[in-house]
Order: structure tokens, then sequence, then C-alpha cells
């Protein structure tokens, strides 16, 4: 299979993805996201809360940054978060050092992927599967629907929103206070049927952006074998989640529902370029994936 640069790609195929978002029904079968009655957060609200989130987060995760590799993540995440149901979040993703496969996703944008599950990866279309994923939780207000819920549990919603907008340290003390925010989100359960919207969202945010969604077949390939591998502990990144098998099954029948264009993305020279970068950084810290309390996708 030939790899194609990313200029090539969007040379060849322009016209394809044009006709692509035109064609009638198209869409029939991506959901449609409506915001809970229990969720009465603006835009702005959220998108300050995934900030005060994502302060503490990277306070208790290490995260890497190297040049090469935060431009290509960004611009895989603009492209795909363009196509999404929210275009106009500030999206922004980041890789987290450790080898446990995972991914998380913030109210608001801030999104984090483990490089325990990058260097699984073996494509371009299986990581813009696992960021579309990512972007899909945020599209349908999954964590933030979650938090609300968590917040009027321990009667802490009023405090919170009456000091979202407040640098008075109030939400910094709250997060802190219920175990820092890596805790918290490990503490939120989504429903199989968000993971299973998450994953829809992404096959259309990947179809409409120019990569081939059949990367999620290749992710899920790898999950599978993660899970069958695990001895029976828990993985993270899937402990919510349907069983892979049936992903991959949904997967499939989107798939018999849309016409591909020609040259979707599967591969780049870009992607090749950014897994030999990641392969120069040191090892990241070797780390107990029973109970290690990881954000969780």
């Amino acid at each position: 299979m030939r790899i194609w640069s990313r200029r090539e790609w969007l040379w060849k195929s322009s016209m394809g993805v044009a006709a692509l978002s035109l064609t009638p029904g198209l869409l029939a079968q991506e959901p449609h996201v409506t915001v809970s009655p229990l969720n009465n957060l603006s835009d702005d609200d959220e998108i300050e809360l995934g900030r005060r989130f994502a302060a503490q987060l990277e306070k208790e995760e290490p995260t890497v940054s190297n040049s090469l590799i935060d431009r290509y993540l960004g611009s895989m995440v603009d492209e795909l978060a363009k196509a999404s149901q929210r275009p106009n979040l500030p999206y922004s993703v980041k890789l987290v050092n450790s080898d446990v496969a995972n991914a998380c996703s913030l109210p608001g944008g801030s999104l984090y992927v483990n490089r325990g599950l990058v260097e699984l990866i073996e494509s371009e279309d299986e990581l813009a599967a696992t960021l579309s994923h990512e972007i899909g939780h945020v599209v349908g207000r999954h964590v933030v629907n979650q938090l609300m819920l968590d917040f009027t549990a321990r009667s802490l919603l009023e405090p919170v929103l009456d000091n979202l907008h407040k640098r008075n340290g109030v939400i910094e003390k709250i997060i802190l206070e219920l175990g820092g925010a890596v805790a918290m989100m490990a503490m939120l359960h989504f429903s199989r049927e968000d993971e299973a919207e998450a994953d829809l969202l992404g096959f259309y945010e990947m179809l409409r952006a120019g990569w081939d969604p059949h990367g999620f077949l290749d992710l899920f390939a790898h999950l599978d074998d993660i899970e069958k591998s695990s001895s029976g502990i828990e993985i993270p990144f899937l402990s919510d989640h349907p069983s892979t098998p049936a992903r991959a099954a949904a997967i499939r029948r989107e798939l018999t529902r849309v016409t591909l264009p020609s040259g979707a993305i599967t591969d780049t020279v870009q992607f090749q370029v950014f897994k030999a970068a990641l392969r120069l950084l040191p090892e990241p810290p070797k780390e107990s994936h029973e109970g290690d309390g990881q954000t969780h996708d």
C-alpha cells in the first residue's frame, strides 16, 4: 500500500470529500446530540470547568512535550474537531508519559492520550479513530454530564457554579478534596450507550475529515488483543465500553451504509515520522495496570 502525504491526499480527494458531505442520507445513522436536562452549563462554563480540571490533572500526570509530536497530534485534533458537531470549542491534545493503554477527554475539549496506547497503534487511521472517539465524548457532553451528576449527589453543584468564573481557589479546593482530577475522572462511569455513541460520532468525524474509518476496526483488534492477554485484570480504557467485538460489529454496519471517498487516509509519512519521534523519547515509567487510578475513557 502506498503511503500518501497529507498534501497529496487533500489534492487527490478534495472533490470526493465534497461529494461525500452532500450525499443525501449519508449521515442518517449519525447520532444527533442533545443536551441533558440535568446539564445547564453554557459552552463557556463547560470550557472553564475543563480548564480547571486540566490544570490539576497535569500536576498529577506527567505529559510529554515535544514540538514535532505536539504539532502532529494538534493538527489531527484540529481537523477532526472541525468535522464534529461542536467545532467551536478550544480543543487541545497532550501525550501522557504512561505505559498504560488509555485515553481520556475533559469538558470543553482537552484530550489526553497515553503513550502506552499510541505505541500499540500502527497507522494514522487508528490514531484518528482514537482521537475522534475522545472528541465524540466531548461532543456528546458525556464527561460534563457525569460531573454534574456527581456534584449534585455530593451537594457541591451550587458552590461549583457560583465560583466557576472566579479566581478564588474554591474550584481547585473542591477538586483536591474529592481526591484530585485523576481520581475524579477515574470514578466517572460512562454508560455503554455513551461509549457506543462516542464511537459513532467519531466514525462520522473521521469520514468528513478524510480519514478511513476502517481504522476503528484495526484499533479494536489491538484492544481485543489487550483484553485477551490481560488475565482478568481490568483495562481502564475498556472498562465501561461495550465488548470489543460488539463495537467492531457496529462500525462494520456503518461502513455498509456509507461510500468512502477514493483515497481516504489510512496512513501518511507524517504518522511514521511521529512514531519515530516517539521511539526517541525516554521510556515512560512502568506502572501497575491494576488499581492504578488512571484516568479512563
